[in-house]
């Protein structure tokens, strides 16, 4: 393959030389093969004897052997046993299908009886044996509702391809991707997707890459506003890049709609998760983001993800096993990230799974042919699992914090916050010191960020309080570390990586405002605990990156526009001048893109935005210009009314919105200005 993955992309190579290993091998041990293809049939008339006289002594259970299945590759999951026997004897639950065409049926599910009611069963198979029109008559059904509904047509293959970028293009955003967002959250296997991505470019565009093509359009989706090198300008307060993102994303979602929700595949259920994905790092309907990750992890769940498929089934390849924990824990991670920016309970509990962990392995270490799974490389050794590995053990620790602090009825007490501190520093002390560059892309400043992002939440309660201080000095103090080492690993990202993080997560954001109210507010009493300048250069450039994530992306305004205003609330000037020059700062961003609008084409119809977005863009000039109203001169901490402040109110937190672009001037402000 040639262009940038060829010559960046080590896994790429080393697939390369694992698959011409792998067939030397294989040609040399043939006769082994041979061997093993013979003893086959004798294993499986074992296994079914096996089985055979775990129902007679179970009574319908169906147990499946730990020794051959586990191995030593697996630790224990939550909610495991190391008795796996006793664990399947009394499990109710039907893990029905085979790959990705499983449906999961809980304990409560009335057809779990049947795994404790043999005689029924076997009833019920002699019934359906003395009935051989029934087949006929269903499949005459399937064929009279096939022709009687309307034909949903899937977006042609030619619209696919139409909507790519070019090849150039496309190589150096699938190589951003799999640096940054596969080596963290694991969706693709590497070796699979890069077959398939040479092949459709070598074939010049024949055959049959639907779904392919589908995955190669989430993937640039994902990243296309994060790499550099995309069309430049603005349609409203989009950039071209976005909307091209946002097209790519639509035309995939409407792809993925038409999926047979019952015959589902690894590539389809990838593309559920790819879709979330680029949901998020568009902010395409952000107010929808926790009930969409809520949908995905529902989904996965009624697949049975959440169930260790080695308890349940035997209907399931190695490949599908390892794949479907990738999986699920992404899914985790994601929905849990999700909850915590919107301040709402995860959709999951930390005992509500056995899925095993995934194996820190290379993509190259195994295959759709892989009959066992290789060791487990050391978490020190990184691979594109290691941050997966890594997360998923404080995961229930994670899950468990953010149900104690939304909960309605819960929250933390300030010896609980210490006890859950010094648990999380234990994590930060043992986390690997990886030296690929490969890690240091994204994975081990994420690693990092997991665990700082709790720190900052957990003293959040306590750091905020007036009184008290002696009793909670030590939670303002981790506090305000912890938001320091957030916005130094922000800001020491790569371009493309931190407006990245920046779509993923709110922690920057939220960084920025603790750091500015730990000095506002208690700077004057302690004055020496923190070094001012290193703080405010901080707060600074993160609110520079916020601003580049606007120029390439067009979101993330309220965000930015806070975040300025604490900036400037910090300036060690008087506060009417840091004031306009806050306002001179947001002007000059509307400005710019105002500057970059691409001009509708000629006879082409508009639906008005541009012009709306022109004329609030004057508008906000007008007001930060210094030829300005004669206003009454402010006090900004003296409370001039009797409302008080709504920090979220409908113009403040809409400011993402187009509410805000259509308010036309200053004549059709809305009355709350």
């Amino acid at each position: 393959m040639t262009g940038p993955i060829e010559d960046a992309n080590v896994w790429h190579a080393r697939a390369k030389e694992h698959e011409n290993a792998r067939t030397q091998n294989e040609s040399q041990n043939s006769t082994t093969v041979q061997a093993r293809n013979q003893t086959k049939p004798l294993r499986d008339l074992q296994d079914r004897v096996y089985d055979l006289e775990t129902y007679v002594k179970g009574a319908g259970t169906r147990p499946i052997s730990a020794e051959r299945y586990l191995g030593s590759v697996h630790p224990a999951g939550p909610g495991s046993t190391s008795d796996k026997n006793t664990l399947l004897e009394t499990e109710r639950a039907l893990l029905r299908g085979k790959g990705f065409k499983t449906q999961y049926f809980g304990p409560t599910h009335g057809a779990s009886l049947l795994l404790q009611f043999e005689e029924l069963s076997r009833y019920v198979k002699d019934i359906l044996q003395r009935l051989p029109t029934l087949e006929k008559h269903r499949n005459m059904w399937k064929y009279q509702r096939k022709e009687l509904s309307p034909n949903l047509m899937l977006p042609t293959f030619d619209t696919l391809v139409a909507l790519l970028p070019e090849q150039s293009r496309a190589d150096i955003l699938v190589q951003d991707y799999f640096e940054t967002l596969e080596t963290t959250y694991r969706v693709l296997h590497a070796p699979t997707f890069f077959r398939k991505y040479k092949e459709f470019w070598t074939a010049s565009f024949k055959g049959d890459f639907s779904v392919f093509l589908v995955q190669l359009l989430l993937v640039c989706a994902s990243v296309n506003c994060s790499v550099a090198g995309a069309p430049t300008g603005f349609k409203g307060r989009n950039t071209v890049g976005r909307d091209m993102a946002v097209k790519w994303i639509d035309i995939c979602e409407s792809w993925l709609n038409i999926q047979s929700q019952k015959h589902m595949t690894l590539e389809v259920f990838q593309v559920r998760v790819l879709l979330v994905i680029a949901k998020k790092l568009n902010c395409v309907k952000i107010k929808r983001e926790w009930t969409v990750s809520g949908q995905l992890l529902r989904q996965a769940m009624s697949s049975g993800f959440h169930r260790e498929p080695t308890f349940l089934s035997k209907n399931i390849s190695v490949f599908d096993q390892e794949m479907r924990r990738r999986l699920w824990f992404t899914i985790v991670e994601l929905d849990l990230q999700v909850s915590i920016d919107r301040g709402m309970g995860a959709s999951i509990g930390p005992f509500d799974w056995d899925t095993l962990p995934p194996l820190n392995l290379h993509d190259e270490d195994l295959d759709e042919s892989t009959e066992t799974l290789p060791p487990a490389r050391p978490i020190s050794e990184f691979t594109r699992t290691s941050f997966l590995c890594l997360a998923q053990q404080h995961l229930s620790l994670r899950l468990d914090i953010v149900a104690r602090m939304n909960s309605i009825r819960g929250g933390l007490e300030s010896d609980t916050a210490i006890e859950l501190d010094q648990k999380i520093r234990q994590i930060l002390d043992t986390l690997p010191a990886w030296k690929d560059d490969a890690a240091k892309v994204m994975s081990k400043d994420l690693s990092e960020l997991l665990l700082y992002e709790f720190l900052l939440l957990i003293h959040q309660p306590f750091a905020t309080q007036t009184d008290g201080q002696a009793q909670h000095f030590y939670s303002r103090a981790a506090r305000r570390s912890a938001a320091l080492s957030t916005m130094k690993i922000f800001t020491s990202l790569r371009s493309s990586s931190g407006k990245t993080m920046c779509h993923l997560r709110d922690d920057l954001y939220r960084a920025c405002l603790a750091t500015c109210h730990d000095i506002i507010v208690f700077n004057s009493k302690d004055a020496l605990m923190q070094d001012r300048g290193i703080a405010v250069g901080l707060i600074e450039d993160s609110v520079n990156l916020m601003e580049e994530r606007i120029r390439t992306g067009g979101q993330g305004f309220h965000s930015y526009w806070l975040a300025s205003s604490a900036l400037g609330l910090l300036r060690s000037i008087p506060v009417e001048k840091s004031a306009q020059e806050t306002a001179d700062r947001v002007a000059r961003l509307h400005d710019y893109m105002m500057s970059q609008q691409i001009a509708p084409l000629e006879g082409g119809s508009t639906n008005g935005l541009e012009d709306a977005a022109m004329s609030t863009a004057n508008t906000l000039v007008g007001m930060s210009g210094q030829p300005t109203p004669a206003l009454p001169e402010l006090d900004p901490f003296v409370t001039t009314t009797t409302d008080p402040f709504n920090a979220f109110s409908e113009t403040l937190y809409d400011f993402d919105i187009t509410d805000l672009w259509s308010m036309g001037g200053m004549g059709a402000l809305p009355t709350q200005y």
